[in-house]
């Protein structure tokens, strides 16, 4: 659970390697960068285990790096 007077968001997708994580981390950025990531509990999860421990695609990380949104994520399921 979220700390009192927090707010919590889950982003999911099938495995969590490519749209959930992306999604996590531009969250996670635009939060930092308005001051208010504190505010929020922000994580990102898979619906199956095809995934589970894996790295986020290439292809989303390089995606992420080239606009400079940091990602570090491992794959996990809800």
């Amino acid at each position: 659970m979220a700390a009192t007077g927090t707010k919590s968001v889950l982003f999911v997708c099938l495995g969590n390697i490519c749209r959930s994580p992306i999604a996590e981390a531009v969250f996670r950025k635009m939060a930092t960068d308005g001051g208010i990531v504190d505010q929020w509990r922000i994580d990102s999860a898979a619906t199956s285990t095809y995934e589970i421990g894996n790295p986020p695609d290439h292809r989303g990380q390089a995606c992420m790096k080239k606009h400079g949104v940091p990602m570090r994520h491992v794959a996990r399921q809800v």
